[in-house]
């Protein structure tokens, strides 16, 4: 059994699981999506909105916003934090951005971007609430899922028959992932798991490659929106998984 790290930073982590079943790596994939838990804005106290933005429409947008969530509140099932939003437009309209959401009790929970627009603001118009931010889980709101991409695929195995095979320029402009190279005059698949299958190389010549999949062997692909870095949605996952299979194991004991 084997784990092997293909791409990592913040936001994205794609790594090679061998010896594991499928169902376990794609047991990974849900519960990335579907219960790590994150902080979002659920509850919002108006206290002054003379804009053009319904309250509840304002309070969407808001929910929507993704936020920075510390480790340390995933076990907090009762968190709950508070950001402000005060702004104001004098003379000429005004962008109201994700950045002008002041976070109260803990600095560290803040918009992963200060950049996105909320609502723009004519002059003499001004917007000040309370926002209240708790932890929740992705099966109960698209909001909370930690994830903008989770797949699971099988390893591919790529096989040049031919390496000097004269579709070989042909085969590198085809592939959209390249995983293919030329080097002095052969073809080469140098990002073989960078493959999605297309075959799209196989239109162009399929007698000088040959596409396979590696039995037990599974590549995992989390792409982070940003409240929690790729790598602890995969940590946590796993933790999640022990966590209910104990639960089930302790029920079962106890019939």
């Amino acid at each position: 059994m084997t784990v092997e790290v293909i791409e990592k930073d913040k936001l994205n982590l794609t790594i090679k699981i061998e010896g594991y079943p499928l169902d376990l790596v794609n047991g990974l994939r849900r519960y990335a999506m579907s219960e790590v838990p994150t902080l979002a804005i659920e509850d919002v106290v108006f206290i002054e909105n003379n804009s053009l933005v319904y309250d509840e429409t304002l309070a969407q947008r808001l929910g929507l916003i993704p936020l920075k969530t510390p480790r340390k509140y995933l076990e907090m099932e009762d968190a709950q934090l508070m950001l402000v939003l005060d702004a104001s437009a004098e003379d000429s309209i005004r962008t109201v951005y994700s950045g002008d959401l002041v976070p109260v009790e803990d600095k560290e929970v803040k918009p992963v971007s200060n950049e996105i627009p909320i609502l723009k603001l004519a002059p003499k118009q001004n917007i000040k609430l309370e926002a209240y931010a708790r932890l929740g889980k992705g099966k109960k709101h698209s909001k909370y899922s930690p994830t903008s991409k989770a797949i699971v695929k099988p390893t591919p195995v790529v096989n040049i028959k031919n390496p000097k095979t004269e579709n070989a320029k042909k085969i590198l402009d085809s592939c959209p992932r390249n995983v293919f190279e030329i080097v002095d005059g052969n073809l080469i698949a140098k990002n073989p798991n960078f493959c999605t299958f297309c075959e799209e190389c196989l239109k162009v010549d399929k007698e000088s490659i040959e596409i396979a999949e590696k039995p037990g062997s599974y590549i995992l692909g989390i792409e982070s929106i940003g409240q929690l870095d790729a790598k602890d949605i995969v940590i946590e996952s796993a933790d999640l998984i022990i966590k209910d299979l104990d639960e089930i194991e302790r029920r079962l004991d106890s019939l």
